[in-house]
């Protein structure tokens, strides 16, 4: 849709890097691994403990060689930035925190994660371009906590799903305006459009499937009535 050419392997190794990152950040209990990470961001050196953290390095160096970026390019500042609003992160589990403070941290992950990934392929991105991926970035993120929704609140993790934001229609206003963003910025919405739109029906079956693992029964769910319904439509 951006018309950037494609980079597979760059793609690939961005996306794993990625993964593997979240998976150390939420899962590891290595204590300091967080600040040797705010390290590594800023170009100091690394040092692994397991295999993981070796892979991660290697990950980390292999983009690093294929980027055809500048040094000071906006996407180093944009990793670190990322890096901080993913330690934020961790707080959303058995934690009090605010509608506010959940909406800020989502759309950090999200839309400064889908810019990141973008970045990759696109040296110096504009400003407007930058938000429109802030915005796409941060609706994939919000469906993806609505997709969560059963899981999350059985891990008592706080998201914008489990706390009831953004109802499914306000949802679908915001991918239509996108779209139409899309299209007067790039020329087109496709394909990235129907993905979204896709996301956002499956959100109402996914809960639906949550529901059939729940010990409590529950009342009749119908899609078409959530998808026009309040906001906190999708209960447990």
């Amino acid at each position: 849709m951006a018309r950037v050419p494609f980079d597979a392997e760059l793609s690939v190794l961005g996306s794993s890097f990625t993964r593997l990152y979240d998976d150390l950040i939420d899962h590891c209990d290595r204590d300091d691994l967080a600040i040797d990470l705010c390290g590594l961001f800023a170009g100091e050196s690394f040092r692994p403990h397991d295999r993981l953290e070796e892979l991660l390095i290697l990950l980390h160096g292999a983009i690093a060689m294929r980027m055809p970026h500048l040094p000071d390019d906006p996407i180093y500042p944009l990793l670190r930035h990322l890096h901080e609003v993913q330690l934020r992160s961790r707080r959303q589990r058995n934690s009090d925190l605010s509608s506010a403070e959940i909406v800020e941290i989502t759309r950090g992950k999200g839309g400064l994660g889908m810019v990141a990934l973008l970045a990759l392929l696109r040296p110096r991105m504009s400003p407007r371009e930058h938000d429109l991926i802030m915005e796409l970035g941060d609706l994939f993120q919000l469906l993806d906590d609505l997709h969560d929704l059963a899981l999350d609140r059985a891990e008592h993790i706080t998201t914008s799903a489990t706390l009831g934001v953004f109802s499914l229609t306000e949802l679908a206003a915001r991918i239509t305006a996108l779209s139409n963003r899309f299209r007067a910025y790039y020329g087109t919405a496709h394909p990235l459009s129907a993905h979204l739109a896709l996301t956002l029906i499956g959100a109402p079956l996914a809960a639906r499937r949550g529901r059939r693992t729940s010990p409590v029964p529950v009342a009749a769910f119908r899609p078409p009535r959530q998808l026009f319904s309040r906001v906190d439509n999708i209960r447990p």
